[in-house]
């Protein structure tokens, strides 16, 4: 029986015969029919250089196994530069990493994700050396990309690419000059609002714990072009208030559909406990966690999903998140922990559950694919026979 349950994670069915395998950190992208994930893993497993595409109502995996786009989605000579997600296109902007900065070289893959046809154009200027963040940021006519690693070190410099004449420049330098300069870090996510980008995880490779916190978030002012230190608010219906200091957590976020601001969701993660008294005696211990917290850009205030009964089905780190454009929060994949700290297992579970309440029509069309989950395989002349117009279901699925 269907039941509406918003607020709590359910795992979809696969119907499809041949499925994702486990992985960890990839791109999510959701258009409210398909789910799409890609990853660029620094393996040998061909799979992880393609693009996959779950349908919502079918409930089923395709993988999108176009010669072209594994050819030009990957080269083990590149690195990623980061890659964004614009309207039915997904861009993935790539460079040899060890190129020196004369000869350095960059590339956009631009897929059609409905027709999977890929476009490579050629970047020049002053291309990034990359540092591995996650993802870029689309302000106006450019792409904006924060972090460099130089021979010293990793720093968050930020770099913007033109779109009209695909030329890279430099926009800030962290010269250690002023004390909102973020410290530099590896693997982290940019999110967009209010004209600054704001910086969420990533690795830290100096000596000492991470020293990230949710107390303050370091955003770069896209108009004053300046870094600066933005102090959020905590929730004050959860103890604690704020989301502990955590690693390897997932990070997403969304215009909200009914009041049009910028919200933030992070998720999982682990907290380590290997403090100066641990490494002493070499006892290491790390806990997952399962919590699901927002952060909205407007107030800057914190918010425990788990009031509302929204609390992760596993405790989970390396995940990934997508949100769809009517607001349904996707997580799949990631590294689980079993009885033994030491071993974790990976998976290709998908979940998702609502963040706030869709539209009637949304729920309907829900309640319609799980009474009739190979309506997608019917042909028009059941589907008349069963009351639902032919092209109003392909408006849906399609």
């Amino acid at each position: 029986m269907y039941i509406f349950k918003p607020h709590v994670f359910t795992e979809h069915s696969l119907n499809s015969i041949v499925n994702p395998k486990g992985r960890t950190d990839a791109n999510v992208r959701c258009d409210g029919k398909n789910l799409y994930i890609y990853q660029r893993d620094y393996t040998h497993h061909v799979e992880f250089h393609y693009i996959w595409a779950y349908n919502l109502a079918g409930q089923q995996w395709r993988l999108i196994r176009n010669e072209s786009i594994s050819r030009q989605l990957h080269d083990d000579d590149d690195s990623i530069l980061g890659t964004i997600n614009e309207s039915n296109y997904l861009v993935v902007c790539s460079t040899p990493f060890e190129d020196e900065p004369s000869s350095r070289k960059c590339q956009l893959h631009i897929c059609d994700l409905n027709t999977e046809y890929i476009l490579v154009q050629g970047a020049s200027g002053q291309i990034p050396q990359p540092s591995f963040a996650l993802n870029l940021i689309n302000h106006g006519k450019y792409l904006y990309t924060v972090g460099i690693t130089r021979e010293v070190g990793d720093f968050s410099d930020v770099y913007k690419l033109n779109m009209e004449n695909l030329v890279w420049e430099i926009v800030y330098i962290c010269q250690g000059v002023d004390a909102n300069e973020p410290i530099g870090r590896v693997g982290h996510t940019l999110v967009y609002g209010n004209n600054m980008i704001y910086i969420f995880g990533g690795d830290y490779q100096g000596p000492g714990q991470n020293p990230f916190s949710f107390l303050r978030i370091p955003a770069f002012d896209l108009e004053n072009c300046c870094w600066k230190t933005v102090n959020t608010l905590g929730d004050e219906n959860h103890m604690p208030h704020f989301p502990t200091q955590r690693g390897d957590f997932a990070v997403t976020s969304y215009t909200d559909p009914d009041s049009g601001e910028e919200n933030v969701i992070i998720s999982g993660g682990t907290v380590d406990y290997n403090d100066a008294f641990n490494e002493i005696f070499n006892d290491v211990c790390n806990d997952a966690l399962n919590d699901v917290w927002r952060l909205n850009l407007t107030s800057l205030k914190w918010t425990c999903l788990e009031r509302f009964g929204t609390v992760l089905p596993q405790h989970i780190e390396n995940h990934s998140m997508g949100i769809s454009p009517a607001g349904k929060l996707f997580t799949f994949g990631g590294d689980i922990f079993g009885d033994d700290p030491e071993k974790k297992t990976r998976i290709s579970s998908l979940h998702s559950t609502w963040l706030r309440i869709p539209t009637l029509e949304d729920i309907c069309w829900e309640a319609v694919f799980h009474y009739y989950p190979n309506l997608i395989s019917m042909t028009d002349k059941e589907i008349t026979a069963l009351g639902i117009p032919p092209k109003l279901l392909k408006s849906r699925i399609n």
